[in-house]
């Protein structure tokens, strides 16, 4: 005798067969993708309005030399991995050329845009956050960088995970600021007010600035948080090891420090002149 199944049962259950089979394709891609050496040819000046044409042209093509008829390929992350290899040479060798360009946020904005292609970052872009980092004009003391606070320009964020101790200075005092568009971090002492560069507290650059909104905050875990519990800020110091130190956060001096800061910041708010420029 059949056994009849109910439509909406058996609708279920294809649904939950092709999530399943989804889910097992994703992760398998994953674990699985190695990236080719791709030739990009790009001829345009780097920043240029040609180069960035150039460069969504390139990807086009990769993808399609490398896309199979399947619901998953490599044929995006691929694709996406040969141009921020290319971006990254570009860079490395025209340092001073990107400070100051009217192409400035449109680099980052590709270069992010093809992170997020990835199923995961590789170490070597993982590191080059650090070199990333360095563009968002953050400056050397904390003095200025609450003037720019009180201005819109950066905003005062939780340091929790850049206070471990280290015995150059007393961690608890460690502040962290983070750009408006999310994607600068600097962290400093409160006490001697100089920027921590350290590997162990030192704040990076995100590829996906974190979000109370789902998808985004699920991007930040995977483009940023994953890759430092994998490989830490620097080749200096693991995860491992930075997460063995103790922390000084939610100590007295943390607080009040944290305190007075966020009065400072306040009263310096109320002081509109500072950001006429």
């Amino acid at each position: 005798m059949a056994i009849k199944i109910r439509r909406p049962i058996a609708i279920a259950i294809i649904l939950l067969v092709v999530i399943t089979m989804s889910m097992y394709g994703y992760f398998r891609l994953i674990g699985s993708i190695i990236y080719p050496s791709v030739q990009v040819d790009i001829e345009a000046d780097f920043l240029s309005e040609g180069y960035f044409s150039e460069l969504s042209d390139q990807y086009n093509q990769i993808r399609s030399k490398h896309r199979k008829w399947y619901i998953f390929d490599n044929s995006k992350a691929i694709a996406s991995h040969a141009i921020l290899t290319q971006m990254m040479h570009d860079l490395v060798g025209n340092h001073e050329l990107l400070i100051g360009h009217k192409q400035f946020d449109l680099y980052f904005e590709t270069f992010d845009q093809h992170v997020k292609q990835l199923p995961s970052i590789t170490e070597e872009m993982h590191y080059f956050r650090n070199e990333l980092n360095r563009y968002g004009e953050a400056p050397k003391q904390l003095e200025e960088m609450i003037d720019l606070v009180a201005c819109g320009k950066w905003k005062l964020f939780s340091s929790r995970y850049h206070r471990y101790e280290v015995s150059e200075y007393d961690a608890a005092y460690n502040v962290k600021f983070i750009s408006s568009n999310g994607r600068f971090e600097a962290v400093y002492h409160a006490e001697t007010g100089e920027i921590v560069n350290d590997p162990v507290n030192m704040g990076t650059y995100n590829y996906a600035p974190g979000s109370i909104i789902p998808w985004r905050y699920y991007q930040h875990h995977q483009y940023d948080k994953v890759p430092w519990k994998k490989w830490g800020n620097t080749n200096q110091v693991s995860y491992e090891e930075i997460t063995q130190k103790q922390t000084r956060h939610g100590s007295m001096e943390q607080k009040d420090s944290s305190n007075a800061l966020e009065q400072l910041i306040e009263n310096k708010t109320r002081e509109s002149q500072i950001c006429q420029q």
